[in-house]
């Protein structure tokens, strides 16, 4: 197997920012969603809990899973959850009620590491897998699965444990748009109206993502894990900056999200540099707020 495709810097232009929370180092978050009450669900991926957290920074523990967490969907009062452990099948997807009771609601056979997770329709969702390199949709109304798109361009490349394949992904109009951490790719899939992927492209290369966020226009974020910065692209994958860095608390960011009521604002999570850490020293994990002065995407409610 091929080593890992290299990774281009973009140059930074920060925006303002402000730590929101800490958490003591070595705690892996893995994903953010908004919840319907406007709290934050984090995923900590190494300790299989889900945390919730305010605007103002207050922090309490939600749940624990069985299995680590992943990608994470705002459903209901709650959340959807994938999650598993990493190599070993199968993955599951749990829902997650606001009284921190854990509902498994589908095992999905033959996966091996789900990882980002998307509403894209009502009672449509798509998760990837990152070590097969599929997009699977998630039939929410009838809780059933179904592999859409296997390619080689959602697989791993390297033979290094910790770089996934197909990572992030987050649905765009009439797309969806995916990171490919080991081969720095950053892919659109073209959706039909019956949720079957009809093409898939390369928009970036060089470009090692995690997972991402769509603004109202179009433009996509995407945190860059081991390289400590969130870069800004265009939906056609040009003009890419660096937005922020480990100055604005970007060690190991892995994840964002745009929140409703706070216009421009986008919130990261980051490890604090749990894989690779910044200049070799870890921090602590975080919670930041960007002021990036554009709206989300308005989501797709699921219910």
């Amino acid at each position: 197997m091929a080593a890992r495709a290299a990774h281009q810097e973009a140059p930074l232009a920060p925006v303002p920012h402000r730590v929101v929370a800490t958490w003591p180092v070595g705690t892996f978050i893995e994903n953010i969603a908004v919840l319907a009450d406007g709290r934050f669900a984090i995923s900590i991926h190494n300790q299989r809990k889900l945390l919730r957290v305010d605007r103002s920074g207050r922090s309490e523990q939600w749940t624990e899973l069985r299995v680590s967490p992943a990608g994470l969907i705002a459903y209901g009062d709650g959340v959807l959850a994938v999650g598993g452990e990493v190599g070993q099948s199968p993955h599951n997807v749990f829902h997650v009620h606001a009284n921190g009771c854990v509902e498994q609601k589908l095992t999905i056979p033959a996966t091996r590491f789900l990882n980002g997770f998307t509403p894209a329709a009502k009672g449509h969702a798509y998760t990837v897998d990152s070590l097969l390199g599929q997009i699977i949709e998630v039939n929410v109304a009838r809780w059933t699965s179904r592999v859409v798109l296997t390619d080689e361009r959602l697989s791993k490349i390297s033979d290094e444990p910790m770089l996934p394949g197909a990572n992030g992904i987050k649905a765009g109009d009439g797309c969806l748009y995916i990171t490919n951490t080991d081969r720095a790719l950053l892919l659109r899939a073209d959706l039909s109206s019956s949720g079957d992927v009809t093409a898939i492209s390369i928009l970036a290369e060089g470009l090692r993502g995690d997972d991402l966020a769509v603004d109202a226009i179009g433009r996509l974020y995407i945190t860059n894990h081991i390289h400590n910065t969130l870069i800004r692209v265009n939906a056609d994958g040009s003009a890419r900056v660096a937005v922020a860095a480990p100055a604005q608390g970007m060690a190991g960011c892995t994840a964002c999200a745009f929140h409703p009521g706070e216009p421009g604002a986008l919130y990261v999570t980051a490890t604090g540099g749990v894989i690779v850490p910044f200049q070799g020293v870890p921090q602590e994990a975080k919670l930041v707020r960007l002021e990036v002065g554009m709206d989300g995407r308005q989501l797709p409610n699921l219910n």
